[in-house]
């Protein structure tokens, strides 16, 4: 199966977050995180 290997390592990622201890993410780590996801994408962030 061709998707195996990029599924299994995503399960162990999120039960790797799952385990780990709570954090409360303030607006700039979403900001970052939002910003690095578009990024990944191909997508240029816009001004809002």
């Amino acid at each position: 199966m061709k998707n195996a290997r990029p599924k299994e390592e995503l399960e162990a990622k999120l039960l790797e977050g799952l385990d780990s201890a709570d954090v409360e993410l303030t607006p700039d780590d979403w900001r970052a995180i939002r910003m690095e996801a578009l990024a990944r994408l191909g997508v240029r962030s816009e001004s809002r």
